[in-house]
């Protein structure tokens, strides 16, 4: 902003008599004229430095006016611009509020399902120690059904052993059998010649018997 100068009057003034005026007067009136002549023209040189002083003051408020109305101007639309900001971070804190209700709820609801999901987490691990305390017992159990097997595995091979032992002793048995058969067999035949040769010799015997008689 431009600074107003201050105006600097100079200014001489003069009185002049309305007298009857002697030669001595004349030189005198004339030289005072010449020194009015002289005033007035430093009054009108110092006038006009005061003028354009004024002009310049003049144009210098006028510049300064302009510019404080195009600040006016800036401020009014900072001010726009500041209401219209407002404006728009009032709908964003209003949707922030939104969003942060949305996200409480939103936990509520979580918070609600992790419980319940704790609940069944719970009842789960329950069952996990229900299933470990049967796996304990199965393989208790399995151990004796293990050691059952082993004995019903030893006693089934001391079967087959036995089995194997009595079918050497039947084998046996039936080759003797088959041998005291054909024994059994050959001795028939021979009692039944024996007996055939037998039954002859007492028909001879009888048939002597009787031409002796």
């Amino acid at each position: 902003m431009k600074t107003t100068r201050f105006l600097i009057i100079t200014a001489v003034i003069f009185f002049a008599g309305r007298l009857a005026w002697s030669d001595g007067e004349v030189k005198s009136k004339l030289d005072q004229m010449k020194t009015n002549v002289e005033n007035s023209e430093k009054n009108q040189e110092s006038y006009e430095k005061n003028r354009k002083i004024a002009e310049d003051n003049l144009k210098a408020l006028d510049e300064n006016i302009k510019a404080l109305g195009v600040q006016r101007d800036q401020i009014h639309e900072n001010a726009k611009k500041a209401d219209k900001n407002i404006e728009i971070m009032a709908k964003q804190q209003t949707q922030m509020d939104a969003l942060v209700k949305k996200e409480n709820e939103s936990i509520d609801t979580e918070k609600k399902q992790i419980a319940d999901l704790q609940v069944k987490i719970d009842k789960l691990n329950q069952n996990v120690q229900k299933r470990q305390a049967n796996i304990a017992e199965y393989n208790t159990k399995s151990q004796v059904i293990v050691k059952q097997k082993t004995e019903w595995e030893d006693q089934k091979k001391s079967v087959e052993d036995l089995e194997k032992a009595i079918n050497g002793k039947e084998e046996k048995a039936l080759a003797d059998r088959k041998e005291w058969k054909k024994k059994g067999d050959a001795y028939a035949a021979e009692v039944k010649k024996w007996k055939s040769e037998a039954e002859e010799d007492r028909t001879l015997a009888k048939r002597y018997e009787k031409l002796n008689n």
